[in-house]
């Protein structure tokens, strides 16, 4: 049955210059992951009470590549939209559509040129997990522990670079308005939604990430190395400003063994009651990981967190263990974690269990 697509005279006057080259062929893919988490605390040193549930995360992602009808360019593009079991009367969390990578990407051999959100290479990352969640995701964020890092450019909306090395990938990530992921094409929603009304965005200024990720030549071997800074708005009356992190983690695969380890730092300067505040984490983990069977992976970590929050300078620590088995189209997790002095509280102790179920379509 032939299809009808109806388009605006908008959006028709945009696709009239667009060649036969640039029609090629959609890709749908996602995934889904179920879990069940449980988490205890020490209810006299903690103000959170201890949890239990199961969750759920979908993904759908739509891409699409082809060649560009001038100078043997290609390109890629593609958005993905990412449902995070947050529903219309829960108020708390992340509802991210709207910020799951979304990209177009020009490319000439080995560079490339890209526009869009949550899409280059970046510093949310750890060579210190190999199965199960990281520390920051395991106890809910409750923790001093980092995921990402600083100002965390790729969560909004810009343009970068990566250049291909027989060594790695070299990149650099710049966007105008730190914590904006993007509005109309035309900017209709900017003044309101990024400059009015949304106390934590309105005040935040450009920033950038430099960053590289490649095995440096040698077989088995994953490095990884980021920096990133928001720039300082003097006057500004958001919650933080002038944001600044770095990543640095390397691991090596020999056989059945895995290990790897990373330090992350984050640095920033918050607004409070009694004034602004200069704070540091600084977060130093290892892990190792052991095929038991090509299908059987079991995985162990540790990290310590650092601060110079004012009252909270107790140093954080965690520990998790961790096995995974493929079961081809399905991958099956179970983790344990203990914390020790989280945010710095003395005796703010919590042992959490993670199961999940993951697979891709």
């Amino acid at each position: 049955m032939k299809k009808n697509i109806l388009v605006t005279s908008a959006l028709a006057g945009s696709l009239m210059f667009l060649g036969s080259n640039a029609i090629a062929q959609t890709k749908i893919d996602g995934t889904l992951a179920l879990g069940y988490k449980t988490i205890s605390y020490d209810a006299a040193a903690s103000q959170v009470t201890g949890m239990r549930g199961v969750g759920r995360e979908a993904q759908l992602n739509v891409s699409n590549s082809g060649n560009l009808n001038v100078g043997g360019l290609k390109y890629a593009a593609g958005f993905a939209l990412e449902f995070d079991g947050v529903s219309e009367k829960n108020t708390v969390g992340n509802i991210s559509i709207g910020n799951e990578n979304t990209y177009i990407d020009i490319i000439a051999g080995n560079t490339t040129l890209t526009f869009g959100v949550d899409h280059i290479q970046n510093s949310d990352r750890s060579t210190a997990h190999f199965v199960g969640l990281n520390f920051e995701d395991l106890d809910n964020g409750h923790t001093y522990m980092l995921s990402s890092v600083g100002a965390n450019p790729k969560e909004s909306i810009g343009a970068g670079i990566i250049q291909g090395t027989p060594i790695g990938n070299f990149s650099f990530w710049y966007v105008p308005a730190n914590g904006v992921n993007g509005g109309d094409d035309d900017l209709d929603g900017m003044s309101e939604d990024a400059q009015a009304t949304t106390v934590t965005n309105k005040d935040r200024a450009s920033a950038y990430e430099i960053g590289f990720v490649g095995n440096l030549g040698v077989k088995g071997l994953n490095v990884h190395a980021f920096k990133n800074k928001e720039k300082s708005n003097v006057g500004s009356t958001n919650f933080n400003t002038g944001l600044e992190g770095s990543n640095y983690g390397i691991s090596y695969n020999f056989g059945q063994f895995t290990v790897g380890a990373d330090k992350k730092k984050a640095e920033g300067k918050y607004s409070t009651t009694s004034g602004d505040i200069d704070t540091t984490t600084k977060q130093t983990s290892y892990g190792v990981a052991y095929a038991i069977t090509p299908t059987l992976t079991l995985g162990a970590s540790y990290a310590k967190a650092e601060t110079n929050h004012a009252t909270n300078t107790l140093d954080e620590k965690a520990k998790t263990v961790a096995l995974g088995y493929n079961l081809g189209p399905v991958v099956a997790e179970v983790q344990y974690g203990q914390f020790e002095n989280a945010k710095g509280v003395a005796g703010a102790d919590s042992d959490v269990f993670f199961a999940r179920l993951l697979t891709k379509f």
